[in-house]
C-alpha cells in the first residue's frame, strides 16, 4: 500500500500557538483514496530539524508531504532546504513569476521585490501551480519516492492538494498495483462505548481481516471501519458487511455516517419533517443555538432562542413561577420542563428545548454536583426533562450538555424517547 507521512514546518505549531489543522485535513484526503498515513510530524523553522526529519520519514515512506515555509520571508526555509537536501540550485521559473505579476496587477497591489524570490524554484522539482495564491507547489522523485512542499496557507495547500497531489497519489496506486486502506465512519449517540462494544460483541466474529475503532467524544461515540484491499472495491464490499452487521446490532443509535456532525443530523430531521425548535439556555449561554446555527439553511427550522442564565431571568423572560424554582431550584426537573415548554410557546415552535445545569468549577453540592444538567424537551403533547450528572470541567461539561441536548431531539425525532 501507498505509505504517506505529513510533515508540518513551523514554530506556531510546534509551540502550540495554533492547531495543526493542515495535517488532519491532509490526512483525511489521502486516506479517502485508499493511502496509509503512517506519520503526522512536526519541526520548528529550523534547517537541521527539517533535514534530520526528512531523513527519518523518506526511509518508510512512499510520499512526504510538506507544508508551510515556502514565503518570502527569512523564517521561511523550506524552499532553500530542500534544495540543498537535493543538491540543486534556485531558478526563475518564468511561468510562475508571469503568474505573479500578474496576480498583483489584477489585486491592485505593489509587486515588491522580494516578492519575486517566489518564483526562484529549484532546477529539479516539479511545479505544482497554485491558483489560490503566491507560492507554488514543488514535487521532487527521488529512488522512486516523493517528496511535495505545498503552502501552509490552508486555501492554498487544499488547492495545491485536490489538483496536484491526490491525482498524482491516485495514480500511483493504480500503477504500482498496491493495496488500499479505504474507511467508513458511523456516527451513534446515546450510549456510551462499554456498551456499545458490549451490544456488538467479539470483533473477530465479524471483522473478517478489517479493523473497527471505537473514537468517543463529547457528542457521541464513531465507529471507524477500515479494510485492506487489493482494490478498493473489494474493501468498499467487506467494509459494507461489517456495517450491515454493526447495524443489525446497533442500529437504533447510529444517527449519520462522515463527518456529519449530530447538529446536522437534527437539522434534516427536523427539514424533512418540517418541524421547528426553539432553545432555552442556562449554563450553555447560547452554545446549542450556536450548533443550530453552524449549519448553513437552519433558518428553515431554528428559529430562535434566549439565554437565561440568571433566575431573574428565568422568570421575566420565560415566565418560570417564582414558587418552583424557590422549592426545586434553578436545575431541576421542575425548572427545565417550565423552561422548555414556555420557549416553545414563546417561539411558537414545534419543539422547545432547554438546558439547565451546573458547568463548573463551583456551585456545586452534595445533592447536585458539578456536572448535573437538566435537559428539557417540550412539543404539543409532553413536556419532559432528563437528568445527567457528568465531569468536574465546565469546558467540557459545556459541550457535553449540548452534545445530550441534541441527542434527545434527535432521539425524539426519531420516536425513540
Amino acid at each position: 500500500m501507498i505509505k504517506v507521512s505529513i510533515m508540518t514546518i513551523g514554530d506556531e505549531i510546534c509551540i502550540g500557538q495554533i492547531v495543526n489543522t493542515n495535517a488532519s485535513w491532509i490526512a483525511s484526503q489521502c486516506t479517502a483514496v485508499g493511502a496509509k498515513i503512517i506519520n503526522h510530524f512536526a519541526v520548528p523553522d529550523e534547517r537541521d530539524a527539517m533535514i534530520n526529519g526528512l531523513d527519518m520519514l523518506i526511509n518508510n515512506s512512499d510520499f512526504v508531504l510538506i507544508t508551510g515555509g515556502l514565503g518570502p520571508t527569512h523564517d521561511d526555509i523550506t524552499k532553500p532546504v530542500l534544495t540543498k537536501y537535493f543538491n540543486d540550485t534556485l531558478v526563475l521559473h518564468e511561468p510562475t513569476f508571469k503568474r505573479l505579476k500578474e496576480m498583483y496587477k489584477k489585486r491592485g497591489s505593489e509587486f515588491l521585490e522580494r516578492n519575486k524570490c517566489l518564483a526562484y524554484l529549484p532546477s529539479k522539482c516539479r511545479v505544482l501551480s497554485n491558483n489560490a495564491g503566491a507560492a507554488p507547489g514543488m514535487l521532487f522523485e527521488q529512488n522512486g519516492k516523493y517528496i511535495i512542499a505545498m503552502p501552509g496557507v490552508p486555501s492554498e495547500m487544499k488547492e495545491i492538494l485536490l489538483n496536484h497531489v491526490l491525482p498524482f497519489i491516485k495514480n500511483e496506486i493504480i500503477n504500482k498495483k498496491s493495496d488500499v486502506v479505504l474507511y467508513k465512519t458511523l456516527n451513534t449517540i446515546g450510549i456510551p462505548e462499554s456498551h456499545l462494544a458490549d451490544l456488538l460483541g467479539n470483533p473477530d466474529e465479524f471483522l473478517n481481516s478489517g479493523s473497527l475503532a471505537f473514537l468517543p467524544s463529547y457528542k457521541g461515540v464513531k465507529l471507524r471501519i477500515g479494510f485492506a484491499s487489493e482494490n478498493s472495491e473489494t474493501a468498499q464490499e467487506e467494509i459494507s458487511k461489517i456495517e450491515k452487521y454493526i447495524r443489525s446490532r446497533a442500529g437504533r443509535f447510529i444517527s449519520g455516517i462522515g463527518e456529519e456532525v449530530i447538529a446536522d443530523t437534527v437539522g434534516k430531521l427536523l427539514k424533512e419533517k418540517s418541524k421547528t425548535v426553539s432553545v432555552a439556555e442556562s449554563c450553555t449561554g447560547g452554545l446549542l443555538g450556536g450548533a443550530f446555527t453552524d449549519i448553513p439553511g437552519s433558518s428553515d427550522y431554528f428559529i430562535g432562542g434566549v439565554i437565561v442564565y440568571s433566575n431573574a431571568a428565568k422568570l421575566n423572560i420565560l415566565g418560570v413561577p417564582k414558587e418552583i424554582i424557590d422549592k426545586f431550584g434553578a436545575v431541576s426537573e421542575e425548572t427545565a420542563i417550565e423552561l422548555a415548554k414556555n420557549v416553545r410557546e414563546k417561539f411558537n415552535t414545534d419543539y422547545g428545548i432547554s438546558v439547565t445545569g451546573i458547568a463548573g468549577p463551583g456551585g456545586g453540592t452534595q445533592e447536585k454536583p458539578v456536572g448535573t444538567v437538566w435537559i428539557g424537551i417540550s412539543d404539543s403533547k409532553i413536556s419532559v426533562a432528563n437528568k445527567f450528572v457528568f465531569a468536574d470541567d465546565r469546558t467540557v461539561n459545556r459541550e457535553l450538555f449540548v452534545g445530550r441536548a441534541l441527542g434527545l431531539l434527535y432521539m425524539k425525532l426519531m420516536d425513540r424517547l
